[in-house]
């Protein structure tokens, strides 16, 4: 593997350790031609963000229901699928449509596919790096939920943004989510961060759930809603039989964007 930069190396380490569950330091260091102790380093920085659990000779991922990875590491983590993700999305985006935006990575990568369009819009979000991204773009009227900060996540969350978010009704609301559970439904690491993606769902005519592969049979802390409340699914992978017919019992519509 060509030689890569410290933070692009450990998105890299982050996409493995989702897919594979675990990695080993040995195999690590082979595979990114870069001494073992180098990779201890890694592995270090990313069990400090709550990512994974250093064991001896590797690490396993962390399998915390409310582990919650900060929005920095979430941006580098599978970041070619979202991307192809929200490029999709996009395109359903129209002259005078309204719409909600949550705090995700996806989130804020169909924000960056927006600003490459030139339609008017109306955009409610709690995301600070969607208003920052957005914010000088003359068709776009921005509106943003307030409330308290949450810095991990760059995202105003609480009582007061979810009085403004309800007090909307939007087009489309696309939101994402930590976890997919066939049993339990769409799920969110992050108690406050589910409640007005709840609110977000409720807000909207049509609700799209945009997640990549790595979501699919996760489960998460909390709950944001069950799959009838999803209108259309946005993903990167074809799904199981299991995930087609349980997508397809409740009139979900899905795209793979591949």
């Amino acid at each position: 593997m060509k030689s890569l930069l410290a933070i692009e190396r450990r998105q890299k380490i982050v996409d493995i350790i989702q897919e594979k569950k675990k990695v080993l330091v040995q195999e690590l260091a082979v595979d990114f031609s870069v001494t073992e102790e180098t990779i201890r380093r890694d592995l270090e920085k990313l069990e400090n963000q709550g990512i994974l659990k250093r064991t001896y000779g590797g690490a396993i991922i962390n399998q915390g229901t409310n582990a919650d990875m900060p929005l920095s590491v979430r941006e580098i983590s599978n970041k070619e699928a979202k991307m192809k993700i929200a490029e999709r999305v996009s395109n359903i985006i129209e002259d005078g449509d309204t719409l909600m935006l949550d705090s995700s990575s996806t989130a804020f990568y169909v924000a960056k596919c927006i600003k490459r369009s030139n339609k008017k819009i109306t955009l409610i979000t709690n995301s600070l790096k969607v208003l920052i991204e957005l914010q000088d773009i003359d068709n776009i009227n921005i509106i943003v939920s307030g409330g308290k900060f949450r810095a991990s996540a760059k995202s105003f969350i609480g009582k007061w943004s979810q009085s403004v978010i309800e007090n909307y009704y939007v087009n489309k609301a696309i939101i994402c989510c930590n976890g997919m559970d066939i049993e339990r439904g769409v799920m969110d690491s992050n108690e406050e961060e589910a409640t007005i993606k709840k609110f977000m769902a409720k807000s909207a005519d049509k609700v799209f759930l945009v997640v990549d592969s790595l979501k699919f049979n996760k489960r998460s802390f909390v709950k944001i809603m069950d799959f009838e409340d999803v209108d259309y699914l946005y993903t990167d992978e074809p799904l199981t039989r299991n995930w087609q017919r349980v997508l397809e019992e409740n009139d979900v519509k899905v795209e793979i964007c591949n």
